[in-house]
C-alpha cells in the first residue's frame, strides 16, 4: 500500500520558504542549528494538532541572525503560528540590539498591520481529513468570498525591488496592466503590505468612469487627502512649503486644516502648471519624511488633468522616495484612447516599467481553490477550471463561488469531487460575465434590486442615496445590503462623515447596469438625479459632473435643461482649477444635449461652443479648433450677428494656426486676420490681432509698394496695445514688430522692444504667445550681439516646455537648441536632434511647426558641411511655389549648389532693382539681406555685395539672429574684400572675431580667422606670420568640426604657401 503524503501545515510551508530564503538545504541541518529534535520539527510540519510553544523563539533564531528576518515580520509569524505577538522579553532574547522604546513600538506597529491585514497572507492550511463542525462550515464559506492571493512572484519581486529603489532615493514610475479580474488590485494589496514592513506607507486613489463620482484630478485628490487627514498641521506646511495655496484649490482638507485660501488665479496656464508642479513637490516632501507609494487604480478611466499630473509628477521622481503605480485594462486602451498618448509620453521616462499581467498556471489555480475550499483539490478539477477560465484570478474565483452554490461540487471524506452525473467542464460558465450573472442570479430579489440601483449610481455610492433610490422597506434593505456585503458584491468604504460603499470589482457594476432594460436605467438615471440633488442641495458645485451625467439620461425638457446648467457649473468647475480636458469632455456632453432640448437656440449653442474653442484650446488640440471647431463656432457667430463672439472666435484661431504652422504669414493665418478685421470694434484687444495680421498679408505680398503700409500697421497695433494696456494682445503684436519690422534701421527700436517685453508681467498672456514671443526675443538679443542675453531668454523658453511638456512649445524649444548647437560647431548633435524632432512632430501632427523651426539650423549645417538635405529638390520647388515673398531662402540654396545664373536673377530682381533699396523705405528684414549678401558673395555679385554692405553700416547689428544664423560683420569683411576695400575689410573681419569669441560662435568666428588669414597673405605681406596663425587654427577646427569645404579652401591656401 502506497503510503500516503502529508500536507504541510501553515509552520511547515513558512518554514521552507525562510530554509529556501537562508540557504538551508535539509530539516536535519536546521534542527542542528537550533538545537531541537528533528522528530519534533517534522511533527510541527506536518500534524496540525501540533503548535510551536517555548521552543518558538530557538526556531526563528537562525533566521533573525542572519537578517532575514525583522522584527515586525517575526511578530507576523508568531501571530500566524501560535495566535501571539511576542512577549517582551522573546523580543529582547531574538532583538538583543534593540531598544526598549523599539520593542515596545515593534508591537503597535504588528498589531496595526496585522488587524488591518489578517494573519493568513498565504495559502490557508489545509486539514488533511476529518469531519467538519457547523462554525468550520460557515467559516469556509465566508473564506469562498475573501481574496486569496498566489502566485506573482516575479511580479511582486519587480514591484518590492522598485519600491526599495524608492527607499534609496530611486523613485519609480510602475504600469500595471492586464484584462477585467487579472489581479492588479490584488498585487498592489501585496505591495502596500510590502510597503508597510518596510517602514513605508501607501495611500491609494481611484479613477472612476463617466457617470460615476468625477473630479477633476479625482485620484491624486484622494491619494493626498488621506495623507493630509493623518499629519499634523506644521508637518503638513512644511511639506507642502511655497505651494500650499496651490494645492490648497484642489484638495479642501487642505484650506481647512491650514486655514488657507488657494492662490489668487492670474494666467491660467502658468497658473495650471504650477498647480502641477507644487502636488509634485509635496509628494516629494511627504516621502522624504517617509516613503511613500502613490496606488492609482483603474487609470483607463482617468481624467486627462490626472494623467497629466502623472506625466508632470513622474518626470520629476529623480532623487526622491516616492514610488507611483498605475493599473489599467490593456484590452480598453486603443490607439485613439487618451491613455495612449500619455503612456507614450511616459515610456520616455527612465524609471518606466510596465508590468503586463497573465493568467494563472495551473499549479496556482489549484493553490487559489485549495486557498478557497480549505481542502485539497484534485488536478483534474483545476485543470478544468484553469482551461475554461485561463487562469484569471476573478474568473476562477466566481467559478468555485458558483460550483458551490449550484451544489456542483461535492465533498466527500477529504476532498472535493463533481456531483454525481455531472460532466463538470459542460457546467462551467463560458466567460466571466455568465458567471458573474449567474451568480448576481442566485441572490435573493430584493439584492438584485438593490444592486442594480447601486450600478446606476456608480461604483462607489452613498449609502443615504442608495436609500432614496431604492424605495424599498428599512428592513428588507438592511437584509439585502447584508446579502450583498456577505457574497462580496459590494465592500463597505470608511469615508470621513458619510457611509460609502463600493462594488469589490468594476466588471460586476458593469454587467448589472448592462444586463438592465433602456427604460429601467433611464428611470433609475432619473432617480438618482434628484437624489443627488437633493442630498448635495448646499454643495451641488462638488457633484455637478455626477448630476449632469444622470440628468443627461432624461427624457423630460426640465431636467435636459438641468443637465446644460450643472454641464457649464462641472466646466468652470474643471477650468478654474485647469483641468480643461475634463472641461472638454462635459461641455461636449452639455452641447449634445442642449442639441437635443432646443436644436433652435443658437445663442446657447454658440455660448457652449465658444467655452469648447478655448478649453480645447488649452489642452493643446489645435488641430482641432482649426479644422472643425473655430470655423463652425464662426459661422454661428455670424448667423446671430454677434460681433463680439465672432471676434473671439478669430482670435483662438489665430492662435491656433501660429501654434501649428510656426508663422504668422500662413494663408490661414491671412484669411482669420481678415475676418477680424471685419468684425472688431477700435481700442479692443480684437483690432490689435486684426492690424496685425492685415500688416502681415502686406508684407507677406509679392509688391514691394505694400510692405511699408504693413510695417505702420504692426507699429500701430503695438501702440494700441500700450494704450488699452492688455498684455496678451501686446506680447502679440510685440513680438510680430519683432518678427516682421526686424530691419537694420530699426536696430535700436527693437532692442527697446525685446527689453521692455522682457519687463512686462506675464500675468494674461497665453502660454502661445509667451513661448513664440521668447523665441523672436531670444533672437534679437542675438542679433544685437547681446549672446548673454538671448541664453536667458531662450532658457525662460526651454523651461516652459519641459515644465509644460506642451509638444507644440518641446518642437519650438528643439528649434532653439538645435540653433544653439549649430552655433557651437556641434553638427552632428544639430542633425540627430532635427531627425528627433521631425519624428516627434509626425506622432503629434505637427510638422509644419516643426519644419519653420529647423529650417534654419538643417540648411544652414549642410552649408557648414558642404552637403544637403535629402529633400532640397523639394524644398527648392516649394520656395519657388511662393515667388519672390521666399527669394532670400532660395537664392543661397542655388548658389550652394553651383546654380549661380538663377542666383544672380534672383539678387538682380530682389535686390539690384528692389524698390527704396538704399532708403529708409527700405523694409526688407536684416535676416533675408543677410542671405542676399551670403549669395552675393558665393556669385560674385559686386553691385548687389556693394548695396547690401552700405545697408549694414553703422547698423550696430552683429549676427542675423535665429534665423539662418550668420555673423553679418563677417559677411561685410568679405564683401568690402570683393569691392577691394581690404583696411575696411581688415576691421570687419577682427570686430568679426572678437564678437564670435565673446558668443562662442565657432564656426563662424572660424570663418572668420580664415577671412582675415587670406586677406593679411594677399594683402598685408607683412603680417604673414599672424595669417598662418589664423590659417593653421582655421584648419585644425574645420578638421574637428568636418566643414569639408571651408577646410579645403583653408589646405588650398596652405599648399600655395608651401609651393
Amino acid at each position: 500500500m502506497t503510503k500516503r503524503i502529508r500536507a504541510l501545515t501553515t509552520f511547515g510551508r513558512d518554514l521552507d520558504s525562510l530554509l529556501k530564503q537562508a540557504g538551508i538545504s535539509s530539516i536535519r541541518e536546521y534542527a542542528d542549528a537550533c538545537g531541537i529534535s528533528y522528530k519534533y520539527l517534522l511533527q510541527l510540519r506536518t500534524n496540525s494538532d501540533r503548535r510551536p510553544g517555548g521552543l518558538y523563539v530557538d526556531l526563528l533564531k537562525p533566521f533573525t541572525h542572519l537578517e532575514i528576518l525583522g522584527i515586525i515580520e517575526s511578530h507576523r509569524l508568531s501571530s500566524r503560528h501560535r495566535g501571539k505577538y511576542f512577549s517582551f522579553t522573546e523580543c529582547h532574547e531574538l532583538f538583543p540590539e534593540l531598544s526598549d522604546q523599539e520593542i515596545l513600538e515593534s508591537v503597535k506597529q504588528a498589531s496595526k498591520i496585522i488587524d488591518k491585514m489578517g494573519t493568513s497572507l498565504h495559502e490557508p492550511e489545509v486539514r488533511e481529513q476529518g469531519t467538519l463542525d457547523t462554525d468550520q462550515i460557515s467559516a469556509k464559506r465566508e473564506l469562498r468570498y475573501k481574496n486569496i492571493f498566489v502566485g506573482r512572484q516575479a511580479e511582486l519581486s519587480a514591484l518590492t525591488d522598485s519600491f526599495d529603489d524608492a527607499v534609496a532615493g530611486q523613485g519609480s514610475l510602475i504600469m500595471i496592466s492586464g484584462e477585467p479580474g487579472i489581479g492588479k488590485t490584488a498585487i498592489c494589496e501585496q505591495l502596500s503590505n510590502f510597503v508597510t514592513l518596510r517602514g513605508g506607507i501607501t495611500f491609494w486613489g481611484h479613477c472612476y468612469e463617466e457617470g460615476s463620482l468625477s473630479l477633476p484630478y479625482l485620484a491624486f485628490i484622494e491619494a493626498m487627502t488621506s495623507h493630509v487627514l493623518n499629519r499634523d498641521t506644521d508637518e503638513l506646511m512644511k511639506e507642502l512649503g511655497s505651494g500650499a495655496s496651490d494645492v490648497a484649490r484642489i484638495v479642501p482638507e487642505i484650506r481647512e486644516k491650514l486655514n488657507i485660501e488657494p492662490r489668487e488665479a492670474q494666467n491660467p496656464e502658468e497658473d495650471r502648471y504650477r498647480l502641477m508642479q507644487s502636488v509634485s513637490l509635496f509628494l516629494a516632501n511627504a516621502a522624504a519624511v517617509k516613503p511613500m507609494c502613490v496606488i492609482l487604480e483603474d487609470i483607463h478611466d482617468a481624467d486627462k488633468g490626472t494623467l497629466e499630473i502623472l506625466s508632470y509628477v513622474s518626470r520629476n521622481l529623480q532623487n526622491t522616495r516616492l514610488m507611483l503605480v498605475g493599473t489599467y485594462r490593456d484590452v480598453e486602451v486603443d490607439r485613439s484612447h487618451p491613455l495612449s498618448a500619455a503612456l507614450a509620453e511616459l515610456r520616455r521616462i527612465s524609471s518606466f516599467r510596465r508590468i503586463l499581467l497573465r493568467g494563472l498556471n495551473i499549479d496556482e489555480v489549484r493553490r487559489m481553490l485549495a486557498g478557497i475550499t480549505q481542502e485539497e483539490i484534485p488536478v483534474s478539477i483545476a485543470e478544468t477550471i484553469h482551461r475554461q477560465t485561463e487562469g484569471n484570478p476573478l474568473f476562477v474565483q466566481e467559478v468555485v463561488r458558483y460550483l458551490f452554490e449550484a451544489n456542483l461540487l461535492m465533498q466527500t471524506e477529504d476532498r472535493w469531487d463533481p456531483a454525481k452525473n455531472i460532466a463538470l467542464e459542460m457546467s462551467i460558465p463560458e466567460g466571466l460575465r455568465d458567471v458573474i450573472g449567474k451568480r448576481l442570479s442566485s441572490l435573493s430579489g430584493e439584492c438584485n434590486q438593490l444592486l442594480s440601483s447601486a450600478a446606476v449610481i456608480g461604483r462607489e455610492f452613498d449609502l443615504g442615496i442608495l436609500k432614496s433610490v431604492t424605495n424599498i422597506p428599512e428592513e428588507v434593505f438592511n437584509r439585502a445590503l447584508k446579502e450583498s456585503l456577505q457574497t462580496a458584491v459590494l465592500e463597505e468604504r470608511s469615508r470621513v462623515g458619510s457611509i460609502q460603499y463600493r462594488f469589490t470589482h468594476a466588471f460586476i457594476r458593469q454587467t448589472l447596469y448592462e444586463e438592465m432594460i433602456a427604460p429601467q436605467r433611464l428611470q433609475l438615471h432619473q432617480q438618482v438625479a434628484h437624489a443627488l440633488e437633493e442630498h448635495y442641495a448646499n454643495r451641488l458645485e462638488e457633484h455637478a459632473t455626477e448630476l449632469v451625467e444622470h440628468f443627461s439620461h432624461s427624457l423630460y425638457p426640465a431636467d435636459l435643461k438641468k443637465a446644460v446648467s450643472y454641464g457649464e457649473m462641472a466646466a468652470k468647475r474643471a477650468t478654474d482649477v485647469y483641468a480643461y480636458g475634463e472641461a472638454v469632455r462635459i461641455l461636449e456632453q452639455a452641447i449634445k444635449v442642449q442639441e437635443i432640448l432646443d436644436p433652435d437656440d443658437k445663442a446657447k449653442k454658440c455660448e457652449l461652443q465658444l467655452d469648447l474653442l478655448e478649453a480645447v484650446f488649452r489642452t493643446g488640440d489645435v488641430n482641432r479648433v482649426i479644422d472643425t471647431i473655430a470655423p463652425a463656432t464662426f459661422a454661428l457667430a455670424e448667423k446671430l450677428k454677434d460681433d463680439a463672439r465672432a471676434v473671439s472666435v478669430c482670435v483662438w484661431a489665430l492662435l491656433s494656426i501660429r501654434a501649428r504652422e510656426g508663422n504668422h504669414s500662413h494663408p490661414q493665418i491671412i484669411e482669420w486676420g481678415k475676418r477680424v478685421d471685419r468684425y472688431a470694434k477700435p481700442e479692443t484687444p480684437g483690432r490689435v490681432y486684426a492690424e496685425t495680421i492685415v500688416g502681415i498679408s502686406k508684407i507677406a505680398s509679392s509688391d514691394a509698394l505694400n510692405w511699408q503700409e504693413g510695417h505702420n500697421l504692426i507699429s500701430r497695433a503695438v501702440d494700441l496695445a500700450r494704450e488699452i494696456n492688455d498684455d496678451n494682445a501686446f506680447w502679440w503684436a510685440a513680438q510680430s514688430f519683432l518678427r516682421y519690422n526686424a530691419i537694420p534701421q530699426y536696430s535700436s527700436k527693437l532692442i527697446r522692444l525685446a527689453e521692455e517685453l522682457m519687463s512686462r508681467p506675464r500675468t494674461g498672456v497665453t502660454q502661445n504667445n509667451l513661448v513664440f514671443g521668447l523665441n523672436v526675443i531670444g533672437s534679437i538679443f542675438f542679433v544685437m550681439g547681446q549672446w548673454e542675453k538671448a541664453e536667458e531668454v531662450w532658457n525662460e523658453q526651454n523651461e516652459i516646455s519641459e515644465r509644460t511638456g506642451n509638444i507644440m512649445w518641446e518642437l519650438i524649444s528643439s528649434g532653439t537648441k538645435s540653433c544653439r548647437l549649430c552655433i557651437e560647431g556641434r553638427f552632428e548633435e544639430t542633425l540627430y536632434d532635427i531627425d528627433q524632432m521631425m519624428a516627434q512632430s509626425e506622432e503629434a501632427g505637427l510638422t509644419a511647426l516643426a519644419r519653420s523651426f529647423s529650417a534654419y539650423p538643417l540648411y544652414r549645417t549642410h552649408y557648414y558641411l558642404g552637403s544637403m538635405p535629402a529633400d532640397v529638390e523639394s524644398g527648392k520647388a516649394s520656395l519657388r511655389s511662393l515667388g519672390s515673398y521666399a527669394d532670400s531662402l532660395l537664392a543661397p540654396i542655388l548658389a550652394h549648389q553651383g546654380e549661380n545664373d538663377e542666383a544672380k536673377e534672383i539678387l538682380d530682381r530682389s535686390v539690384v532693382n528692389r524698390p527704396y533699396i538704399g532708403t529708409d523705405e527700405d523694409m526688407t528684414t536684416i535676416s533675408d539681406d543677410a542671405l542676399n549678401l551670403e549669395t552675393a558673395l558665393l556669385v560674385g555679385h559686386r553691385q548687389a555685395a556693394d548695396l547690401l554692405l552700405n545697408r549694414f553700416e553703422g547698423t550696430g547689428v552683429y549676427t542675423t539672429g535665429y534665423s539662418s544664423s550668420l555673423c553679418i560683420l563677417r559677411l561685410m569683411g568679405e564683401a568690402t574684400v570683393l569691392l577691394e576695400r581690404y583696411d575696411e575689410a581688415k576691421e570687419y573681419y577682427k570686430e568679426a572675431i572678437q564678437v564670435c569669441t565673446e558668443m562662442s560662435f565657432r564656426p563662424e568666428l572660424i570663418l572668420s580667422r580664415l577671412g582675415l588669414a587670406e586677406l593679411l597673405l594677399d594683402h598685408y605681406p607683412d603680417e604673414k606670420a599672424e595669417a598662418i596663425e589664423h590659417l593653421d587654427f582655421a584648419i585644425k577646427e574645420f578638421h574637428e568640426m568636418k566643414m569639408k569645404p571651408s577646410l579645403e579652401r583653408a589646405l588650398r591656401r596652405k599648399d600655395t604657401l608651401k609651393a
